[in-house]
């Protein structure tokens, strides 16, 4: 069996990073550390290069990463963690995006696995079509890790976050500062593109004894320029909400955008709560009130889980679930009198 460079680690006794680092002669290595695994690498006969290991290996270097857009800062953050933590092993990223199309992301893993690549990274929408392509590129033989979408008895490992509890605690904010106008900008079909921050805002409601009102959901892109137009049309209602809950915070800044456009004041006319955290989000005028999901950790363990199921393809699939936080900041206010109910007389 050839020799890894988790082995190589473990007889040197030094962290997997440090071997790749000495190997690749990409980052410091102390002395002693050096001298420890050049003597295990001589005693191993372990071939340093890239291109003799995969051929003794049959590995590229490089993993895939599939998302729907990059524009999206949250994928962005995702792509530079999974980014910095593949490189501290040697391994590269090679990013594709399908615009949320799921018979291009199908195209997509076919794609690199016919380039054999060494493993995916997908953050794919919860559709019966992308799951059973997903299952088809682990027969083949690559391995999957999933991020953001938790699937019973999946056959791959996953990193997911809470986002039905993240969302639960967003909405019931909005309910204990006294709103039961309470709109959700969600994308074109709930349902299928956030589905559970569309399940935890019905919940909430529900658990307020307040029914979902169709002319609060309104179908749009779950973007900026999608926040801004389910706003306009919210505004436009005969009773507008006094509070919107964004899916995620891209949309969140569009219904911040529209409110100053309007001439709305957020909180005082309006609150508006967002998702994800992003970057942008605090430096919102007002800083936006937000679900924080710790993207940092989801891109490094995402990439963790997929090392380790290249260096152990037999083992049994691991599901890792990270909190999610609610962060408050200054985009939500009571309702003004008299206004708690304003679209309804639910």
């Amino acid at each position: 069996m050839a020799v890894t460079i988790y082995e190589i680690a473990r007889r040197a006794g030094v962290g997997v990073s440090t071997v790749s680092r000495y190997l690749n002669s990409s980052g410091y290595v102390g002395a002693d550390a050096a001298r420890r695994i050049a003597a295990v690498v001589e005693e191993t006969g372990y071939v340093s290069s890239r291109a003799a290991s995969s051929l003794t290996t049959k590995r590229s270097g490089a993993i895939g990463f599939v998302t729907s857009s990059l524009l999206n800062p949250f994928a962005a953050e995702l792509a530079h963690a999974m980014a910095a933590e593949a490189a501290s092993e040697g391994f590269s990223v090679l990013s594709a995006v399908t615009d949320g199309d799921d018979d291009r992301l199908v195209h997509v893993l076919r794609d690199l696995r016919s380039h054999r690549v060494d493993g995916v990274i997908v953050t794919p929408p919860e559709t019966p079509a992308v799951r059973e392509e997903l299952a088809r590129t682990v027969a083949s033989g690559v391995p999957v890790t999933t991020i953001g979408m938790a699937i019973p008895d999946a056959a791959h490992d996953e990193v997911s976050t809470d986002t039905y509890g993240g969302a639960l605690d967003a909405v019931r904010h909005l309910l204990e500062q006294g709103h039961r106008a309470i709109a959700v900008v969600a994308g074109p079909d709930p349902e299928r593109v956030a589905a559970s921050r569309f399940r935890a805002y019905r919940d909430a409601l529900d658990a307020a004894g307040l029914a979902v009102r169709a002319e609060l959901v309104p179908a749009t892109a779950l973007d900026r320029e999608g926040g801004a137009e389910a706003a306009a049309r919210l505004f436009a209602l005969d009773a507008p909400p006094t509070a919107v809950f964004a899916a995620n915070d891209l949309a969140a800044l569009g219904v911040l955008q529209a409110a100053h456009e309007a001439g709305l004041r957020v909180p005082d006319d309006l609150s508006v709560v967002g998702f994800d955290d992003i970057a942008m989000a605090s430096h919102a005028t007002p800083p936006l009130t937000t679900v924080r999901q710790p993207k940092t950790a989801m891109g490094v363990r995402a990439v963790r889980l997929l090392l380790d199921r290249i260096a152990e393809p037999e083992r049994e699939p691991r599901s890792e679930r990270l909190e999610c936080e609610l962060v408050v900041r200054a985009s939500v206010a009571p309702p003004r009198r008299g206004r708690e109910g304003a679209a309804t007389d639910l």
